[in-house]
């Protein structure tokens, strides 16, 4: 028997257990005075509701400093700080359920906190403010990920973008401008308007970046992918003991991981989720989630339950790469001293190229971008600001349309005689 669920993943899969492996992980690193847990998420602080523990304080100490644009105990960029924005989320929701943004308001924040289940934990996270816009709407990153139980860490190379229904404004009170996962997003009445299913592929989004910002030369994989790699990497390995205690045998955790990319192409680590969305919000999906089902079969069942068309199955390659394996001695981790800005990295070459070779180095004035030739489709989703201190992502009402289409899946197990969500979406029946 195999069983597609690892026992003990509250320190990988809960907010506040996320971040608490990933402080007490980086702590213990050789690099950890030069490298933090907050070079790879934004800054967070586990809160009780009642606002009387020390976490608390702490947060409130680094609210009035912001308040106060005293930003030098900040770890994040200052220009993230500017409006103190603070997402508020519930530990262990998911799927943007409970979140609340405060933007520089302290009181409402801590009557909001105080108002909950009393003793229960909540995560207070510094908003980035100047995120990465594609066609001037905010985004995040879906990626896919399987542990198994011989302690092996794969990521799904294809992934996708989740892009927001609304131009994004910090002053906008309108809930679809600041979270973009899709079990949210489909909610609204924007929603597919700009991209079906509003999800891009990858390959679509590296377009745009080469056409939005050609003299920046990012490249999607080298530059991106990998600090993606990296940080899922240190996510494993700070929750590697945690998981599986019992050390069972056969069993295995698909995951999704969400990362966000700001306007320098810095690459943050939002959350972790155990039992990630797998519905079909377009063709691209719906094209890619079998594939990615079929290559997880292939690590997961096949070395158990060799499937009579293996070798048909095997003409594909398996998109599912090994990121590290105890067992084989692998780890692709990259060393904690590369710069967290693809920019950085590129100027640091830049300079020890010219100090090799003893050439002047010569700054020359940024030429104006190029105008894309694409219709902007962004222009007719303007939304007039609005100071707003507290926006709320309460989830609306589905409409009847909206209803029957989240019944595709159930009409999809009844036609292969089956409930299991993993296997009647792959072509392995």
């Amino acid at each position: 028997m195999i069983v597609n669920h690892l026992e003990n993943l509250n320190n990988l899969c809960t907010k506040t257990g996320l971040i608490r492996s990933l402080r007490k992980f980086y702590n213990s690193l050789p690099s950890h005075k030069t490298y933090e847990v907050y070079d790879s998420t934004p800054t967070t602080f586990v809160v009780l509701s009642s606002c009387q523990d020390h976490e608390f304080s702490k947060f409130a100490q680094r609210f009035r400093e912001l308040e106060s644009h005293f930003y030098s105990n900040e770890r994040i960029p200052s220009k993230h700080c500017e409006k103190n924005m603070w997402l508020v989320k519930p530990a262990a929701e998911n799927q943007g359920r409970g979140i609340q943004m405060f933007k520089n308001n302290f009181l409402d924040l801590k009557m909001f906190l105080q108002k909950k289940l009393g003793g229960t934990f909540w995560i207070i996270q510094k908003y980035i403010e100047r995120p990465l816009l594609y066609y001037n709407r905010k985004f995040d990153i879906r990626m896919w990920a399987v542990i198994t139980s011989k302690q092996e860490f794969y990521i799904y190379t294809p992934g996708y973008i989740r892009t927001s229904s609304d131009t994004y404004d910090t002053e906008s009170k309108a809930n679809y401008v600041h979270l973009t996962n899709n079990c949210l997003q489909q909610y609204g009445n924007k929603y597919g308007i700009f991209e079906d299913g509003n999800t891009v592929s990858f390959g679509r989004f590296a377009n745009y970046l080469e056409e939005k910002y050609p003299d920046k030369k990012i490249n999607f994989e080298t530059d991106l992918l990998s600090r993606m790699k990296d940080l899922m990497i240190d996510t494993y390995l700070a929750t590697i003991d945690d998981l599986n205690p019992r050390k069972r045998q056969n069993c295995f955790e698909l995951l999704g991981y969400d990362f966000l990319i700001d306007e320098d192409f810095r690459v943050w680590l939002i959350e972790v989720n155990t039992n990630p969305y797998l519905g079909i919000p377009n063709k691209y999906i719906d094209w890619l989630l079998p594939k990615m089902i079929n290559d997880l079969f292939d690590i997961v069942l096949d070395p158990s339950y060799k499937p009579a068309n293996r070798v048909a199955q095997r003409d594909v390659e398996n998109k599912f790469e090994l990121l590290y394996s105890k067992k084989r001695d692998i780890n692709v981790r990259r060393p904690y001293d590369i710069p967290l800005c693809p920019g950085e990295k590129k100027q640091n070459a830049e300079v020890k190229k010219s100090e090799k070779t003893n050439e002047k180095v010569i700054v020359i004035k940024k030429a104006p971008e190029k105008s894309i030739k694409k219709k902007d489709l962004s222009k007719t989703s303007i939304i007039e600001p609005a100071v707003v201190n507290q926006i709320s992502f309460e989830r609306p009402e589905r409409n009847k349309e909206q209803k029957l289409n989240s019944y595709r899946t159930q009409e999809i197990a009844k036609e292969y005689k089956t409930s299991n969500v993993l296997l009647f979406k792959s072509t392995r029946h």
